[in-house]
């Protein structure tokens, strides 16, 4: 018993800094990107990024206020690690964007905004799809192995 909750925390620890750093990678390709150059990625975001210019709002704040609603579904239906890891990923995120916009953008023009912050937005995507896969096959081999 005391080995496996050793294990479960040593996983969380690990799901968490894997979050943060998730998180820190694509608020860098939005804020130091496609932010400045007035390009918006999908999803919560990319209406954060709208916001932010017809409103001036900062982005961080948006994307908090746009995600409350979807927490409450969260924590109600699909559960509370589930919210937990998300509101740790959406805060984090938020806090990020937030501090990395003060930061000069690494390029003024708008097509290599586009690539490079879409090539970091997919580095942080495969990362999350790599840590879900290794985490799948391990849980695999324990099963069936």
């Amino acid at each position: 018993m005391q080995k496996e909750q050793k294990n479960n925390i040593k996983t969380m620890i690990v799901e968490i800094i894997g979050i943060l750093v998730g998180s820190f990678v694509m608020a860098t390709g939005i804020a130091l990107f496609l932010l400045p150059n007035q390009l918006s990625s999908g999803g919560v975001s990319g209406l954060a990024t709208v916001v932010y210019y017809l409103l001036n709002i900062p982005m961080g704040t948006t994307i908090l206020a746009i995600n409350a609603p979807l927490f409450l579904f969260a924590i109600f239906k699909i559960g509370k690690k589930f919210f937990i890891k998300s509101l740790i990923g959406t805060v984090s995120l938020s806090i990020f964007i937030d501090l990395l916009d003060k930061l000069e953008p690494l390029t003024n023009d708008r097509f290599l905004a586009c690539i490079y912050g879409g090539i970091i937005i997919g580095l942080r995507n495969s990362n999350n799809t790599k840590s879900k896969w290794l985490y799948r096959r391990k849980r695999f081999s324990k099963l069936y192995c």
